[in-house]
């Protein structure tokens, strides 16, 4: 909707508005609008609207800046990779191990003895001389008595004792002991441990974002020159009350300032 700011009459405003050339004369004018005076020599007539044929009013209209509110996909987060650790992987397996090796020790066997009897020489055998001791040494006959020298042997004394013999010497010998083994149940690595590269896609989000589509601007616009002044302007459309001293301006609405 288009308001209309009018300072003087709107018959007074715009008439004089034809290309770059001046105002035209009174009695091109409309019989319901009043021609203005010459136009001062200050005004630039190349500013005015083009093309405006006699009889035609204009008016300034502000235009507002027009933005739009559009949707923009940003990236929030960029992509990333990351080490991810893969722990390694066991299983249960049952093994036979050793638990103790093979080996060679000495066994030794003691001596065997045995008791035996064994007659002992505890004296041996001895002969000597003995004085009538004798009865068959007697002195010769006729003989005065004399002492009768008689050589005599005596046996060997022997004695049975009971006595400990070995029968058989101690020895050693090697003798083989087998390993021994055991089955447990243990945990074998299958795969080791490893690192992998994760790749972590970006983020995007959905930002509402307002942009400028056109810039405010001051336009000339043709309005109907048969109005009395101070009375409503009307345009095609559109019906505005007359117009105050400080006008309020609504935002999507467009303000027409007539020229001097």
């Amino acid at each position: 909707m288009l308001r209309i700011v009018s300072v003087l009459s709107l018959s007074m405003a715009i008439v004089w508005l034809s290309g770059c050339a001046c105002c035209p004369k009174k009695d091109e004018c409309p019989s319901t609008a009043m021609c203005p005076a010459p136009c001062p020599q200050d005004i630039d007539a190349c500013a005015l609207p083009p093309n405006a044929k006699p009889g035609e009013c204009y008016a300034k209209v502000y235009i507002p800046p027009q933005y739009e509110t559009y949707t923009e996909r940003v990236c929030v987060r960029e992509a990333s990779e990351q080490l991810e650790v893969v722990p390694a992987q066991y299983e249960w397996v049952e093994e036979r191990i050793c638990v103790k090796d093979a080996c060679e020790e000495l066994r030794v066997t003691p001596a065997q003895f045995a008791c035996r009897e064994e007659k002992v020489l505890v004296q041996p055998s001895y002969t000597e001389w003995q004085v009538n001791k004798q009865p068959q040494c007697v002195a010769f006959p006729g003989q005065p008595a004399q002492d009768v020298f008689c050589l005599v042997q005596h046996p060997c004394v022997e004695k049975t004792i009971a006595r400990t013999v070995m029968e058989r010497p101690p020895c050693a010998e090697k003798v083989t002991i087998p390993a021994e083994y055991q089955t447990v149940r243990r945990q074998k690595l299958v795969c080791p441990a490893t690192t992998r590269k994760v790749t972590i896609p970006a983020e995007f989000a959905d930002v509402q974002k307002t942009r400028k589509v056109c810039d405010a601007k001051v336009v000339w616009r043709r309005v109907p020159c048969d109005v009395p002044t101070g009375g409503v302007v009307s345009l095609p459309g559109e019906q505005c009350p007359p117009f105050p001293l400080t006008p309020p301006v609504p935002v999507g609405s467009q303000t027409i300032t007539p020229h001097r």
